[in-house]
This record gives C-alpha cells, sequence and structure tokens, in this order.
C-alpha cells in the first residue's frame, strides 16, 4: 500500500490536463508536490494554485540530463521522491503515410523515452531506501491500437511493456509499479488532437463522452494507495485491460465498422 500522506510525488506533465488533477487530488491527500514540464509560466502558475504544497522545474523529458537535474533540485527542497508519475506525453492523430516525416520519432522521445528517463531519475534512491512507486500513464489506446494513433500508440503499448518488465525487477527491492490507462479525457492536449483526427478517427471517438481529468486523476490515487498494477477510469477500458484476449477483436470489428461508415459519408458528399 502506497500513501500519499506527506508524500513526494514528483508527476511529469504536471502543468496541465490529467497531471495537474492528479497534482491536486495528491496534494488533498497531503503529499508534496514537485512538477516538470517544459514551460516555465504555465508551471508557476499550476504550482502557485495547489496550496503553497508544491514546488516546480522546468525541464524538457526527452533530454535525460535535464530531467536528472531538475529531480536534483526538487528533490533537495522536498526530499527524495516517494511517488513518480510519469505523465508527460501528447498525441497527434494522423494516418501513417501523413504524418509528418520524423512524427513517430519525436512521440517515442516524448511519451516513452520520457518516461525512462524520469524513473532513471528518481530509481537510485528509491531503490537505496527500498520503497518507491512508480505511475505510468499510458492510454486506452497502448491496449487496441486506434486508427489516426500510429504514432501514439506504439509509445503507449511500450511503457505497458516497460512497467510489466520493471515490476518484475523491481519487486524484490519494495518499489510497487502501476499502469493508467486513461480513455478519451477532457484536456486542453484532447481538444489540440481533436483539430488534426481524421474523419475515421473522429468517429470512433465520437461514440465516446471524454472523462474529466478529475475523474481520471481520482482513480489514479485510489490506484496508486491500493498498489494496483492496472489503473483504469471506465468500464470499457478495464475490459480491454483484464479480458483482451475475449474483448479486444470485438472492440476491433466495432471500430473497423465506425471507419467504414465514416469514409462513406466521406465520399458521399
Amino acid at each position: 500500500m502506497t500513501s500519499f500522506d506527506d508524500a513526494h510525488v514528483i508527476i511529469t506533465g504536471g502543468s496541465e490536463g490529467i497531471g495537474l488533477a492528479i497534482a491536486q487530488s495528491a496534494v488533498e491527500r497531503g503529499a508534496r508536490v514537485s512538477l516538470i514540464a517544459r514551460r516555465e509560466e504555465p508551471l508557476k502558475s499550476a504550482s502557485e494554485g495547489l496550496a503553497g504544497r508544491s514546488q516546480w522545474a522546468a525541464a524538457d523529458v526527452r533530454d535525460r540530463a535535464e530531467v536528472t537535474a531538475a529531480v536534483d533540485d526538487l528533490v533537495d527542497s522536498f526530499g527524495p521522491c516517494d511517488i513518480l508519475v510519469a505523465n508527460a506525453g501528447y498525441a497527434l492523430p494522423g494516418r501513417f503515410w501523413e504524418l509528418p516525416e520524423d512524427e513517430v520519432a519525436d512521440e517515442m522521445a516524448v511519451n516513452y523515452l520520457g518516461a525512462v528517463n524520469a524513473a532513471a531519475a528518481v530509481l537510485p534512491s528509491m531503490r537505496s531506501r527500498r520503497r518507491g512507486h512508480l505511475c505510468f500513464t499510458s492510454s486506452t489506446a497502448g491496449l487496441l491500437g486506434i486508427y489516426g494513433y500510429t504514432a501514439y500508440s506504439p509509445t503507449k503499448f511500450a511503457l505497458r511493456g516497460l512497467a510489466e518488465a520493471l515490476r518484475s525487477e523491481l519487486r524484490p527491492d519494495g518499489i510497487a509499479v502501476s499502469v493508467l490507462y486513461p480513455p478519451d479525457t477532457d484536456t486542453p492536449g484532447f481538444v489540440k488532437e481533436n483539430e488534426h483526427k481524421p474523419v475515421e478517427t473522429a468517429a470512433i471517438s465520437g461514440t465516446i463522452k471524454p472523462k474529466s481529468a478529475s475523474e481520471v486523476a481520482s482513480a489514479t490515487i485510489r490506484g496508486i494507495e491500493r498498489g494496483r498494477f492496472t489503473i483504469c477510469a471506465d468500464p470499457m477500458t478495464a475490459l480491454l485491460a483484464h479480458g483482451s484476449g475475449l474483448v479486444a477483436p470485438l472492440a476491433r470489428m466495432v471500430t473497423d465498422r465506425q471507419v467504414r461508415s465514416a469514409q462513406r459519408r466521406g465520399r458521399a458528399r
């Protein structure tokens, strides 16, 4: 079991959206929260809204040296990291053959390697103290490949594999590992995604009511407190996570039908 009371929680991608909502919930549980993101002004604004129990450091998660330096500075003020939420990430929807040349590499660098770099920065202290908790933010798209997310989905599948391997390696050290699988969530990042979605992707998303960031944060806090490896915030993702062998083929049939329908409507215009 992991307690947030007086814990030092470090959150990457913590200046907005799910990361900020998790920070707010953690502060309510009595935690000291450190936020990491690239832009200073949003970080400063987010930190000021966290009741004096927070601090921030600007760093690009793609750069291990920057992340390590940021973590070192934050630890100097708030003590060793007890809980890491590796949440930094983004998606640029698009068909594979229409994506910008470097998009696959860019999303892998931020979404996957950014989490690797954050974990590498906090693990030495966690292992020496033989306690701690790592939580990686994946996605429903990390359980089921979705039309239009050919750059994004692989990064989120990769986080699942990383977490499963780390879970095994870190268990003898007393360190817990979790993976969060949020569905579509009403965040600034989701608004940006909607501006770029192919019609087929929009048709799939249009059947799903987005969760609020606070709902996803509440599920995350509960999952970490209860030591769950798999954390979900909605029933469909939970079905995919726990019964993908049975549910995924049905989900693929449904989304394939939605894609065909969207394409027919497009041709009819």
